[in-house]
């Protein structure tokens, strides 16, 4: 007999007991993730200042940067050059950032493509028409950055992808991607091999005379620019000939050809390829320093917002 309720109470005592161990193990877990995210939220913000970081170094460099010839077209404001070491930095800090929303955007357009699917929120309206001949790309995490990237080389396939990473697989093969290049003036032209944007597997300088243009008037002038233009035949077709050679060599290995330089030579060579051309725009090549070259055929346009 229980006269004082003894076992009811004992029953409830034990029930608050389970209660509170479950409210306490509920609390624990929501610590837990708490720390988690609270972690989370350090590499993102410590990946973001790193990127920052790497842009601002870019932007250093690129305010030391010497002007390049007219045979490139002028840049907005707001646009970076970034060359193949420092996009290859800013790719290893882009891809330390993770977001638990998974809400980081990564997309990418073939040449002639633009970003007019892109949300509002993280792009506006003016500038989803922005479209290039190599193709383009939107890398986004939305409250923090979001970047415009041009690549030097054409992008293969289009997509979108929204999750805790971003995709750079795209961005990254580029760096990996074989070309051959032309860099061709009147007298001295340049056939370089590369591997990718660190390793140059052949280079040649064709050379041959071509005299300099000539300011004075009447027929003294015209006899002059028909035997200057016969220089330049003459070069644009022994330069042919050593480009016929360069593609029979090295068609199995590069993926485009890129040419740069004088349109009345580049039309010499222009019927030499079954392989994808691309027009780059580059200063004169420089025979003591084929590196600075191929930097610059390697180069990224980003534009940061």
């Amino acid at each position: 007999m229980d006269l004082f309720g003894k076992k009811r109470h004992q029953e409830r005592i034990s029930e608050l007991e389970g209660m509170l161990q479950d409210l306490t193990r509920e609390k624990e877990e929501l610590k837990h993730t708490l720390e988690k995210r609270e972690e989370r939220l350090k590499k993102i913000t410590s990946a973001y200042q790193e990127t920052r970081r790497a842009l601002k170094e870019a932007e250093l460099r690129l305010r030391g940067t010497p002007e390049r010839s007219s045979d490139e077209t002028p840049e907005a404001p707001g646009v970076q050059k970034l060359a193949p070491r420092i996009m290859k930095r800013l790719l290893r800090r882009l891809d330390n950032i993770e977001s638990p929303e998974e809400d980081i955007l990564s997309e990418y357009r073939t040449p002639g493509g633009n970003l007019e699917g892109a949300p509002e929120a993280i792009l506006p309206r003016s500038l989803k028409t922005l479209a290039s001949e190599r193709g383009i790309s939107l890398l986004s995490l939305p409250d923090v950055f979001t970047l415009i990237i041009v690549p030097p080389l054409p992008f293969v396939s289009e997509g979108v992808t929204m999750g805790r990473r971003f995709d750079l697989s795209p961005i990254q093969e580029i760096v990996d991607t074989p070309v051959l290049l032309i860099s061709a003036h009147a007298g001295d032209s340049m056939i370089m091999v590369s591997l990718g944007a660190d390793q140059i597997e052949s280079f040649e300088i064709v050379r041959t005379p071509v005299k300099e243009k000539h300011s004075k008037g009447g027929w003294s002038q015209r006899r002059f620019e028909r035997l200057r233009e016969e220089d330049i035949r003459r070069h644009g077709e022994h330069l042919r000939e050593r480009v016929e050679c360069a593609v029979e060599r090295y068609a199995p290995l590069v993926k485009y050809v890129a040419v740069s330089g004088e349109p009345d030579l580049i039309r010499y060579v222009n019927q030499c390829f079954s392989l994808p051309v691309i027009r780059a725009r580059l200063g004169k090549h420089d025979e003591r320093n084929p590196e600075k070259t191929l930097e610059e055929l390697y180069t990224y346009t980003l534009f940061r917002m």
